[in-house]
């Protein structure tokens, strides 16, 4: 234990961890008040605008949440309008809220695919209609309206905060062994009473314990963040419908006819996998070298190695166990969109992924402690 504590000291109190991690929370921070001020909401002739849009957006959707039917659509309709009035380089309808947005696009005749490419909405259509019935009709259930836009922002928050996680990772466990080495302290350390197998075990702790940290700390800060502000409304949303997943014929796709919190849960899990294999990988390369410098290289290169064989040589995804260790890695892992094209293999490639690291973790030990 005391070998435990001193090496996870070693790790925590380095400059570079310290000042990535504060790094990470602001960065953070400044892109979920980016995604806030976005909000937009279009109500009695006034448009309101970040936190207060959001507020005014959960508000009015309080009073209609629950199953859709026709009658609600045209409650909708009745008292709030259309929305018509569209802008140059506008994202969507500039006198649109969350309710509106939602009926124009699945239940009129009109659509928005960008300020130049519009149809304004004038009737609506029934239920029956629509795609959505196709839905109810491949899930077997109603299709329910919650405000949901939080959990797009915690999609977006969870995907960038795993990416500076894992590069801080990276900096920060890569000297775990490489130091060690570069710092002439091996003769010292494997003469001490503890011996070799206590201080790589230790060390190896250290590491996993620094890299779930990490990935708790941003986890929880997204989930604070946005539950705070957007609330908890949405979980039983479909995917595709919550706009988490973009597609425009929904039900062609597994993955976007499950539940926002099915779909959470996984991208969490795989996230959480991810960061654990990141981990181990950097801890075996830290322990193939003697320079914090060269392992730091390394491990960074074999974690961008997926991203770069598919931008020089995209072809070779078409073979299926190239395929599946591209989308087993860790830096794919934390990628929730990549869960749309795996979501029904995501059980496979989470087994490899943990079959990937528990190598990692032997093949560390195996490798430091033949160092001697």
């Amino acid at each position: 234990m005391r070998l435990y504590r001193m090496e996870l000291y070693k790790l925590c109190h380095r400059k570079v961890f310290i000042i990535g991690s504060g790094c990470v929370i602001a960065i953070l921070i400044v892109l979920f008040l980016t995604k806030l001020w976005e909000e937009e909401a279009y109500v009695n002739g006034v448009t309101y605008y970040g936190y207060q849009a959001v507020q005014i957006n959960r508000k009015i959707t309080e009073e209609f949440k629950g199953t859709i039917s026709d009658e609600k659509a045209e409650e909708i309709i009745e008292k709030y309008g259309f929305p018509h009035e569209a802008k140059e380089y506008h994202g969507y309808y500039m006198d649109a809220n969350f309710l509106t947005r939602w009926v124009t696009e699945y239940l009129s005749d009109g659509y928005f695919y960008g300020w130049d490419n519009y149809q304004i909405p004038t009737y609506l259509k029934a239920i029956e209609e629509t795609e959505l019935q196709e839905i109810m009709e491949v899930t077997g259930e109603e299709i329910i309206l919650e405000y949901s836009d939080g959990w797009i922002v915690y999609g977006e928050l969870l995907t960038l905060g795993h990416i500076l996680g894992s590069i801080l990772i990276l900096f920060g466990i890569s000297i775990v062994f490489a130091n060690e080495g570069q710092t002439k302290m091996l003769p010292l350390l494997f003469t001490t009473k503890e011996g070799k197998g206590k201080d790589i075990f230790a060390k190896i702790a250290a590491a996993f314990t620094v890299a779930i940290g990490v990935w708790i700390g941003i986890t929880v800060l997204a989930f604070l963040l946005c539950s705070i502000v957007y609330g908890l409304d949405g979980l039983k949303c479909l995917t595709g419908i919550s706009k988490m997943v973009r597609f425009i014929n929904l039900y062609y796709s597994p993955v976007s006819v499950i539940p926002v919190s099915s779909f959470l849960m996984v991208v969490v899990f795989r996230s959480f996998l991810g960061i654990m294999l990141l981990c181990s990988m950097t801890v075996y390369i830290s322990a193939c070298y003697r320079s914090s410098f060269h392992a730091v290289i390394s491990a960074s290169i074999c974690w961008m190695l997926p991203i770069l064989l598919l931008i020089l040589f995209g072809n070779i995804l078409r073979l299926p166990i190239i395929w599946l260790l591209v989308y087993a890695s860790p830096i794919y892992s934390v990628l929730y969109d990549s869960l749309v094209d795996v979501y029904q293999i995501w059980i496979i490639l989470a087994w490899i992924s943990a079959a990937w690291m528990m190598i990692g973790i032997i093949s560390s030990y195996r490798r430091y402690r033949k160092i001697l």
